[in-house]
């Protein structure tokens, strides 16, 4: 999924937002059955899809482990309330940049 942070994705819940990271992961498992007669090869299916997302921060994002945000996704043909709850919040304080602290969270929830 394509996103451009104030084009056509907002963060609500979150200050600061300056770039979003979407991750889409799934396992898989192994339901290989030996009575359907395959011969000696394992067969695999994909689990459900987690979706996490990192948002980077220039200021205190004002969340905190456990809170929720929502990202709002408008394109032509839908419009997505997407809700993530937070696991991660790291501060990262280089000697010669700007503070920035990376939120992480996975997918929640989904309002359409």
């Amino acid at each position: 999924m394509a996103v451009t942070l104030g084009k056509d994705v907002t963060v609500t819940g979150l200050t600061g937002a300056r770039s979003i990271t979407i991750n889409n992961a799934a396992n898989e498992v192994e339901c290989t059955s030996f009575a359907d007669g395959s011969a000696g090869f394992r067969k695999y299916k994909k689990t459900l899809i987690e979706q996490t997302i990192e948002v980077e921060c220039v200021e205190d994002p004002g969340v905190s482990v456990g809170a929720s945000f929502t990202l709002d996704h408008t394109n032509l043909k839908t419009a997505d309330t997407i809700e993530f709850l937070v696991t991660n919040v790291a501060r990262s304080e280089p000697l010669d940049g700007i503070k920035t602290f990376t939120v992480s969270a996975t997918r929640y929830k989904t309002q359409s």
